[in-house]
């Protein structure tokens, strides 16, 4: 009994695997901004980039995606960010998401995840680069268009806020929070490719 409903289960899966896309791919080019009282709002500029996901319908309309982002900014304010230039940033993300089809061609999606980040700056000082990192919580939007007639391409935008907490140690809790809990605001243009 038990092997016959694993059969129904696979073909079932099957079927409506085929019905529909199930497994996508992105590429994107992407903005992060600091925002807030933080080090790297006040310290660096925009950071520019690009970056490359995954993701997989689980149920219905709800989903798990994988991201894998970088991207290079400038130190625009040294006695904030310190001695050091060229900071580059760099994430891993999972996160659930949830699609909503709007009409034929436009869906959106709204999504909550986590993962990790670093941020490498070339020091002025040391022949070694400093390293910094921690974790993120994240949270977000995407609006997508579909651009080919199967429904196999889309162009997407995104907003995304990242709540950052870095592994960075003060003894003034004002200046932890200023340097360990900095919040960034990410804007994403790409496209979506279904598989």
């Amino acid at each position: 009994m038990k092997k016959l409903f694993c059969y129904f289960l696979l073909i079932s899966l099957s079927v409506s695997a085929q019905k529909r896309n199930n497994f996508n791919f992105e590429i994107k080019g992407n903005t992060y901004t600091g925002i807030g009282n933080n080090y790297i709002a006040d310290g660096t500029g925009t950071f520019t980039g690009f970056g490359i996901g995954l993701g997989f319908f689980v149920v219905k309309n709800f989903g798990l995606g994988f991201e894998f982002n970088n991207a290079y900014g400038k130190v625009k304010d040294p006695s904030v960010f310190g001695e050091l230039r060229s900071p580059q940033w760099s994430s891993g993300e999972i996160y659930a998401f949830y699609r909503h089809p709007f009409s034929e061609r436009f869906d959106a999606e709204g999504f909550i995840g986590s993962g990790f980040h670093s941020m490498v700056s070339k020091s002025n000082y040391s022949s070694k680069d400093f390293r910094e990192g921690g974790s993120s919580f994240l949270l977000g939007a995407k609006a997508l268009y579909s651009i080919s007639s199967n429904k196999k391409v889309y162009v997407f935008a995104s907003p995304k806020f990242y709540f950052l907490t870095n592994f960075t140690e003060m003894d003034d809790s004002a200046v932890q929070k200023y340097y360990a809990e900095p919040t960034l605001f990410n804007f994403s243009l790409g496209l979506r490719f279904y598989l």
